[in-house]
């Protein structure tokens, strides 16, 4: 009975993960070229923002794949997902104390990470090409003719 009044406190304690690595973590993001603005989701939802790269930001942990969207102007915008990864100090609870550690750690997303630093190319955006356009020259004859653009060149 003294055994098990000793044991249980260690049982109810945070567990290894949440412990050692936290439920949250802060993401890097760079783009080329910089001042880029992007937004971080998971799951379809805004998980955080950043208003010009580099920048980084807070966010929970997951196990859910996350998104970075980032868009600036003159180029075109550029999405990069990352799933998450699992982290080994879980299986630390099963030593420390079993199935307990473990749970609170699945409950915060502690068990798992993202990359911390991420970085996206943004490509130029091709510049809009309006109709062409050609002047009307007459003819030996006087009658209008059409000049082809690429001759304006």
């Amino acid at each position: 009975m003294l055994r098990l009044a000793l044991l249980l406190p260690l049982a109810l304690l945070p567990a290894c993960a949440t412990i050692v690595n936290g439920s949250s973590q802060t993401v890097t993001v760079s783009t080329a070229p910089p001042a880029a603005t992007c937004t971080l989701e998971r799951v379809g939802e805004r998980i955080g923002a950043i208003a010009a790269t580099p920048g980084s930001v807070r966010i929970d942990k997951s196990k859910n794949d996350l998104s970075v969207t980032c868009s600036k102007s003159g180029y075109q915008t550029a999405t990069v997902t990352h799933s998450s990864k699992f982290s080994g100090a879980t299986f630390g609870n099963f030593i420390a104390g079993g199935a307990v550690g473990f749970i609170v750690d699945a409950s915060t997303g502690a068990n798992f990470s993202y990359p911390e630093d991420i970085r996206l190319e943004l490509a130029q955006a091709a510049m809009p090409r309006g109709p062409g356009i050609s002047l009307n020259t007459p003819t030996s004859d006087g009658a209008p003719r059409a000049m082809p653009v690429s001759a304006l060149r």
